[in-house]
């Protein structure tokens, strides 16, 4: 196989960040957004914010669209399925299409389907006829835009800013996200309590954001498959894919510890409708509040990795904040009211998101760019197989309740994450191999 070539729009992207590289060296905010004043970069950022900000409203208006429905936690566990399938069968296949074909295209061709699908919905529910069983099958299309939509769109960022800029970049990519987890379900909220806009309106607003995505992404260049790469057979290029992870000395252990708080802890959001009617007792206003609260402590969190240079030691980082995920699931779940919900959010969304941005960014980090699709499809499994844990869970909730389940959800993975620490060599070959490269940089 040929050494991996830069394409223009990566050398492109390298000779901005290097002279961009003193400007920027400051502290504080100059360096958390240094990624931003990449142009490129920039509207893909921009484009997400709107890309997000209809999911977020998605989450908000799927979730309680279904609980009132049904009146069932169960419920939202089967139309969570309808992500998980499909991208469990197709994440795999879209990471080998991120490193065969137009990144540009594949995400701004997922926009455009999601356009449709919210389109659909929003004519289902105006004209009375939504039953659980459309919003499975509308979930089905959205579990198999994402399966090819979050590869391309990940391995897409290092060529646009370069590898002094990933880690800044990726973290950035994690606050559009949790920023518009501010906005996006404190919208879906207040627009569902509007008698004449309310869950309708919501999906064409979303419909509309999906839209402007997709005319951003069209205009930023790039995104095409090196032509200098070898091109085998697809089903050759994903066994490569794997192969070249289980050689790996350090991303196999980075994958798991980036799998356990993703399946097992971050279904918590997809129970809050149930919080909301069942354990606080307030409107659709307080259902997007709740979503809000955990964004805000999600962008301080994601932003505060920005913020990280590449001296610092990001895996003693990371375990703190994962184990700090485990324990603010348990915060959360013995809060008695809204307020107190809302406060232990900020502190969820904090630990949560902040250990999600910096296992991005060093997963990335390690990974050779012949095989960034590849490598974040098989770290996006575990985001396609959490809809088939969220199942039991939620069956749990009905059982046992929902504070409790969330509560032991939040034990096992703190647990569960401690004795990755203690037990597998692979981690202690991440910590030596971080202590390294900060030793080398150090004398250099």
């Amino acid at each position: 196989m040929k050494s991996p070539q830069h394409s223009p729009t990566q050398a492109h992207a390298g000779a901005s960040s290097t002279q961009l590289g003193p400007e920027i060296s400051g502290e504080g905010w100059k360096r958390t957004f240094s990624s931003l004043r990449i142009p490129h970069f920039r509207v893909l950022w921009i484009s997400m914010l709107f890309s997000f900000s209809a999911i977020q409203m998605m989450i908000t208006a799927q979730g309680f669209l279904t609980f009132k429905l049904t009146g069932t936690a169960t419920s939202l566990g089967i139309v969570g399925l309808g992500w998980g399938i499909p991208q469990l069968c197709f994440t795999l296949i879209g990471g080998v299409a991120a490193d065969r074909l137009h990144k540009r295209w594949l995400i701004a061709g997922s926009q455009l389907t999601m356009v449709v699908n919210s389109l659909v919905t929003a004519v289902l529910i105006q004209t009375d006829v939504i039953a659980v069983w459309h919003i499975f099958v509308l979930a089905l299309v959205t579990g198999t835009v994402f399966a090819f939509n979050v590869p391309a769109r990940q391995a897409w960022i290092p060529e646009l800013v370069g590898e002094e800029k990933l880690m800044n970049a990726v973290a950035l990519n994690s606050s559009a996200f949790t920023s518009t987890g501010i906005i996006g379900p404190a919208v879906a909220g207040g627009l569902i309590a509007v008698p004449f806009i309310g869950i309708t309106g919501v999906y064409y607003l979303m419909a509309a954001c999906f839209a402007v995505a997709a005319l951003l992404i069209a205009r930023i260049p790039g995104g095409e498959p090196s032509r200098d790469r070898e091109r085998a057979h697809p089903f050759r290029e994903l066994v490569d894919g794997l192969r070249y992870i289980r050689d790996h000395k350090v991303l196999p252990i980075l994958l798991l510890m980036g799998f356990v708080p993703i399946v097992l802890g971050m279904p918590y959001r997809m129970f809050f409708p149930v919080f909301q009617e069942e354990v606080y007792g307030v409107g659709p206003v307080g259902l997007g509040m709740m979503g809000a609260f955990m964004a805000v402590g999600a962008l301080v969190g994601s932003l505060g990795v920005a913020s990280l240079t590449n001296t610092s030691r990001r895996s003693l980082i990371q375990i703190i904040g994962g184990i700090g995920f485990g324990l603010s699931l348990i915060l959360f779940a013995l809060m008695p009211n809204l307020s107190l919900g809302l406060a232990a959010l900020l502190v969820v969304g904090f630990t949560s998101n902040g250990y999600w941005a910096l296992n991005n960014t060093m997963i990335l980090g390690s990974t050779d760019p012949r095989y960034y699709g590849r490598v974040m499809s098989v770290y996006m499994l575990s985001w396609s197989i959490m809809p088939f844990v969220f199942l039991p869970e939620s069956v749990l909730a009905d059982a046992r309740g929902v504070q409790t389940m969330i509560a032991g959800v939040g034990a096992l993975l703190a647990l569960m994450l401690l004795a990755i620490v203690l037990l597998l060599p692979g981690y202690r070959r991440l910590r030596e191999r971080e202590q390294a490269a900060l030793e080398s940089t150090a004398a250099s």
